[in-house]
């Protein structure tokens, strides 16, 4: 076993176009930082995930099997499991980042011991098309969260034992396993933050917004009626429920829309 690491880079992969795949790997085993494993989660998909690996030829990347389809909250706490550094750095399947993204992520946090979670802005693209930036920079309170405003899962760096003190990714809460994250954070009396540098690359296909639909977002109404109250919510943090709903009836061409329009604003 080689030394101990400085950061644990998590993905869970499960039936991933293998072009995208390759292309995640690859831009983060071309940071700038080198001091990091890589952990990847076969969740049991049909893709021949250790093949894929074994043509980077990177002692860094380890495989982890679920022996099965486990889902996707099962395979980010498994690899917490599996992880041997203090750190864990988000990353999905399908998208890309800067290369200096886990340099800046790592400074900011280790000279910040008073964040558990720091994320950075993201820009969506899809294909050559890219529809802005997302994210606003600062930190975020329990009111920011309630609204909306809340670090992006997949582009964020967080101390290990936050995660490992609040009994790690909740299984209950389908499609909203980040904002429960960030709830019970919250509630724990952890703080989180966001750059202001968009290190990050997220990739939005059609598919991804048919999961924006009310069959899909059961979990996450569920998770604000129940979180909610404990945060502290008032009516204009109710009204984000509502939102919701309404967002998961609307035809797909118009979130496409509300979403680029907001955000190009945000700019």
């Amino acid at each position: 076993m080689i030394s101990k690491p400085a950061v644990s880079v998590i993905m869970a992969e499960y039936n991933t176009n293998t072009v995208d795949l390759r292309v995640a790997i690859k831009s983060i085993l071309d940071q700038t930082f080198r001091d990091f494993e890589f952990l990847i989660v076969d969740d049991g998909g049909r893709n021949n995930l250790k093949k894929i690996v074994g043509e980077f030829r990177d002692s860094r990347i380890r495989v982890i099997n679920n022996n099965g389809n486990k889902g996707f909250v099962y395979s980010l706490n498994n690899a917490i499991r599996h992880s041997r550094t203090d750190y864990l750095v988000r990353m999905d399947t399908d998208d890309t980042v800067t290369s200096d993204r886990i340099q800046i992520l790592y400074n900011f946090i280790t000279t910040h011991p008073e964040f558990d979670v720091v994320s950075s802005k993201a820009v969506e693209f899809s294909g050559n098309q890219t529809f802005g930036t997302i994210g606003k920079a600062g930190e975020k309170t329990k009111r920011d969260v309630m609204r909306g405003d809340m670090p992006i899962h997949a582009a964020s760096i967080m101390r290990k034992k936050a995660l490992v003190d609040i009994g790690g990714y909740k299984e209950n809460y389908l499609r909203a396993e980040d904002l429960v994250l960030w709830c019970d954070l919250l509630l724990a009396g952890k703080r989180l933050y966001m750059l202001d540098d968009v290190l990050y690359h997220y990739r939005v296909n059609r598919s991804d917004y048919k999961k924006r639909s009310l069959r899909y977002r059961g979990g996450e109404i569920r998770a604000r009626m129940f979180y909610y109250p404990k945060l502290g919510a008032g009516p204009l943090e109710y009204i984000r429920i509502a939102k919701s709903i309404l967002a998961g009836i609307a035809p797909i061409w118009l979130i496409r829309l509300y979403r680029n329009t907001r955000n190009k604003n945000d700019e």
